[in-house]
């Protein structure tokens, strides 16, 4: 597989939770790594480029502002749930430190026979893992259900509008792409009549490496 070695790092321009936590009803959250905006465009347009014109309008597929990986889903959490979750966070990645990932290959969500989700593996080392660790530890704290599911850490593409059978060979496999993984984002989840809708609560900063001289 093709290596670009292309640094993509996050974009900072996240508001603070003080403004943007809601202050009664609970909303739908979970906690996840957002894709720089400049990679995601790249992966949305090769991946449509993939699909071909006989798959392409298969699917419902996902805008690059919206393409993350999930680390821990929260699901409805009330501000005091929130407000507690990012305490527990703040302390725990205080020292944590930036690190690289890479895209991999397509998978299918559950299985390639009946498939509801395109996504692509994401790869970094035990890094991504350890991260959802720590969010999932976090949120159990914070009085969160624990995951039953094994984490898979992935960016979904793209969302089957029927299931059809499909295999590999019709979804080629993308070049590889590195990107900096520099903070982790609390994101709320809003349905709308044009989808799903993202909004950021919250973001967490991990630590630069020093850089000897």
């Amino acid at each position: 597989m093709k290596n670009n070695h292309i640094s993509y790092n996050a974009p900072s321009d996240l508001t603070s939770y003080d403004e943007t936590l809601p202050q009664n009803s609970p909303v739908r959250a979970f906690l996840a790594v957002k894709l720089p905006l400049e990679l995601a465009a790249t992966l949305h347009k090769k991946a449509i480029h993939r699909a071909g014109e006989g798959h392409v309008h298969d699917l419902r597929w996902v805008a690059p502002q919206q393409q993350h990986i999930t680390l821990k889903f929260l699901g409805n959490s009330s501000p005091r749930q929130l407000q507690q979750l990012i305490g527990n966070l703040e302390k725990v990645l205080n020292d944590y430190h930036t690190f690289d990932s890479m895209t991999g290959c397509f998978r299918f969500f559950p299985n390639g026979r009946q498939p509801r989700v395109l996504a692509l593996e994401m790869h970094s080392g035990q890094e991504l893992k350890r991260l959802s660790d720590i969010c999932e530890q976090a949120a159990v704290q914070s009085g969160f259900s624990a995951e039953t599911r094994h984490f898979r850490p992935h960016v979904t593409l793209g969302r089957f509008k029927h299931p059809r059978h499909v295999t590999h060979s019709q979804y080629f496999n993308l070049p590889s792409y590195r990107m900096t993984v520099g903070e982790i984002v609390l994101m709320e989840s809003e349905s709308t009549s044009a989808g799903t809708r993202y909004k950021t609560l919250h973001t967490f900063p991990l630590q630069p490496f020093a850089i000897s001289a």
